[in-house]
């Protein structure tokens, strides 16, 4: 596998495999443009709340298929350690920049999670859990940078820097580009904007998910 055309070609079927625009189709079927409604993204959460719940989990494991399979492939395909990354990373920014829908597309996080099972599937269970309480307690967008920081930490203290951490570090990438994204609506003069895409994937700052969810109770009231 020393040959840099197929190395080339590889990567560019991850890619492909990542473009495979899987929570617009999902809910193109159902009748919405995911990409006008919520946060205009791909993304399995965004066909959750939006388009329905069973849809967004089918979209949240097909996200995750894609990035399992490119780097599972790669991997049996006898790729070094550092295709198998880039396998993973193109995966990622295949998703959130599609081929299909014009370079729309998702948020990664899925894609990301599901190359992560392929390189480690314990630590991929330990850096659930900062996103599963976090989202209990306040908010999942938080919880996913805890979350990547844990597998960064965790990619040292397990000797898998070089393979899990390095492909964390460069997902950050994709992942909060796409969070700042459409670019043309940030400004210097609107900097908490940008501040809260990048912390809340969100134009505005979310308040703790129990005070929502008794304000919301309250307003039925």
């Amino acid at each position: 596998m020393d040959n840099l055309l197929i190395k080339v070609f590889w990567l560019a079927l991850c890619y492909f495999l990542g473009s495979i625009p899987s929570g617009y189709l999902i809910s193109r079927y159902f009748g919405k443009d995911i990409l006008k409604i919520g946060w205009r993204k791909t993304s399995g959460s965004n066909v959750f709340k939006n388009v329905g719940k069973w849809q967004g989990i089918v979209t949240a494991f097909m996200d995750i298929g894609k990035g399992y399979l490119a780097v599972f492939l790669a991997q049996k395909l006898g790729f070094s350690s550092e295709i198998q990354i880039f396998s993973g990373l193109l995966a990622i920014t295949g998703n959130n920049w599609s081929l299909f829908l014009n370079f729309a597309g998702g948020r990664g996080l899925g894609v990301f999670a599901g190359a992560l099972f392929a390189f480690s599937p314990e630590i991929l269970g330990f850096v659930l859990i900062p996103i599963a309480i976090i989202l209990v307690i306040w908010d999942a967008s938080i919880g996913s940078i805890f979350s990547l920081a844990t597998a960064i930490f965790l990619s040292i203290s397990h000797g898998m820097f070089d393979t899990i951490g390095v492909f964390t570090i460069l997902s950050l990438i994709p992942i909060f580009i796409k969070r700042l994204s459409p670019f043309k609506e940030l400004s210097f003069r609107n900097w908490k904007m940008t501040i809260n895409r990048f912390i809340f994937d969100n134009d505005q700052k979310r308040d703790f998910r129990i005070k929502r969810i008794i304000e919301k109770f309250s307003s039925r009231d």
